[in-house]
């Protein structure tokens, strides 16, 4: 992606949720345009880390696997079928919430 081509972009969104937004990105220094754009930036190619390797990989270029349905690792070939029920589930409702989060089922 080219960092030096930007376009503007307007939204209209909650009052509240913008102000307290506008607060947390003045505590972090970071200018609220860089947030929205790493969310846009996830939101359109989501990239994970790899729980075995610790490696960065996306979506795109991960496969699935047919048994347990998580992504492989294309760097160390892990899915899911190597960990536990409860580190399974515990990782499920994880990935639950913040997939709720990018949806706007969370409120």
């Amino acid at each position: 992606m080219n960092k030096d081509s930007k376009a503007k972009l307007t939204v209209t969104i909650n009052k509240k949720i913008l102000e307290n937004a506008k607060k947390v990105a003045e505590e972090k220094h970071l200018p609220l345009s860089g947030a929205i754009e790493n969310f846009l930036e996830f939101f359109v190619e989501p990239s994970v880390y790899c729980f075995k390797c610790g490696r960065k990989f996306t979506s795109k270029e991960a496969e699935v696997c047919t048994k347990c349905g998580w992504m492989i690792c294309p760097h160390c070939k892990v899915c899911g079928c190597s960990l536990g029920e409860e580190t399974l589930r515990a990782v499920f409702y994880m990935r639950r919430t913040f997939e709720d989060l990018l949806i706007g089922r969370v409120k």
